[in-house]
């Protein structure tokens, strides 16, 4: 076969194809530059909406069972301690690193009282009867109470019990007889909701307990129920150890107190520095909670401006500054129940 010469046939030039090349070039150093440039964004919302959420809602949460320290409490804890605390708030001070604070209170309903056998569905009217030491409680989720380090009960936040024995099932008294330690001094009556004669509810049962609020060594913001190794922020084989806030930075508690029980807040201000020696826990009216978090990823847009305040209470911050974004929350509650009255 011969070969054929074409002439005059169209193509692209050299120069047409370095001047494509160019341009896709372009398009696509655009491209990566709007999705390197979007994606950092991303990370740095990502970050800073984690540490907003995250550590508002711990300290929220630290705040509110604050307010409700002292619920359900013995009148004398010094007579009835609850796991070893004979006080409602427990500060633990320190300038140099955070603060911690231990609480007592009926913080968990753990189930409904009602008569020894009974249940919903008995006979109603009915009233589990003032002077009786013996009760069964039906239970509402897993936690519940024991013979030992959750004993502590409060029927209605009316009447204070300790377990004194019962049939241990799954690590909880079971709903069978329950023995308390006292008799209840007040009459509980049933609840008939629909009016058919057929009791449907019991009266709320809470577990008094010891929560201890810390920040261990990994900057984790930790809820220790029971038993805590407070100066360690652990807890022990019976605690329930939870981990609520990562990165946690600081966490710091300034007390307002009444002294002469007249209404009103000593005119010296809020105490920064604890001290159990002459300062009372059951002078507290009053607490200033503060949280500071920190961002887990540097932020490359934030270079060297990332400065945590100079002064949290009485705890002074180094003033390196870093890339890391922070959010620094700050509240005062008031201690609603009154106790060592």
């Amino acid at each position: 076969m011969k070969m054929k010469l074409c002439r005059d046939n169209n193509g692209y030039t050299i120069g047409e194809l370095m001047v494509a090349i160019v341009i896709s070039t372009l398009l696509i150093s655009a491209a990566a530059a709007t999705y390197i440039a979007q994606n950092r964004s991303y990370v740095t919302q990502e970050s800073v909406s984690e540490i907003n959420t995250q550590s508002k809602i711990a300290h929220d949460m630290i705040s509110n069972d604050i307010k409700t320290a002292g619920f359900g409490v013995p009148d004398d804890m010094n007579v009835d301690p609850i796991n070893g605390y004979t006080s409602v708030i427990t500060p633990v001070d320190s300038s140099t690193q955070s603060d911690a604070v231990t609480i007592i209170g009926g913080f968990r309903r753990i189930g409904t009282l009602w008569p020894v056998g009974g249940g919903p569905g008995m006979a109603c009217p009915n009233e589990i009867k003032m002077g009786t030491t013996q009760v069964s409680i039906i239970l509402s989720g897993t936690a519940g109470a024991n013979t030992a380090d959750r004993r502590y009960l409060s029927f209605d936040g009316v009447d204070y019990v300790e377990v004194q024995s019962c049939t241990m099932s799954d690590d909880n008294c079971s709903s069978g007889i329950i023995t308390l330690d006292r008799p209840l001094m007040a009459t509980y009556p049933l609840i008939d909701n629909d009016g058919d004669n057929k009791c449907d509810e019991g009266r709320p049962v809470y577990l008094v307990e010891d929560l201890t609020y810390c920040i261990d060594a990994n900057a984790t913001l930790r809820r220790i129920r029971r038993n805590a190794d407070v100066a360690a922020c652990a807890g022990t084989d019976t605690s329930d150890n939870e981990a609520i806030a990562e990165n946690i930075e600081d966490l710091q508690f300034a007390y307002g107190l009444d002294a002469d029980n007249n209404g009103m807040l000593d005119g010296g201000g809020y105490i920064t520095n604890w001290s159990p020696i002459s300062n009372d826990p059951a002078e507290i009216r009053t607490a200033r909670v503060s949280v500071l978090a920190r961002a887990d990823k540097r932020d490359p847009d934030y270079a060297e401006q990332g400065i945590p305040p100079a002064t949290i209470e009485n705890r002074d911050h180094v003033q390196t500054a870093d890339d890391f974004r922070r959010r620094w929350w700050q509240k005062t509650v008031t201690v609603r129940n009154r106790w060592g009255r």
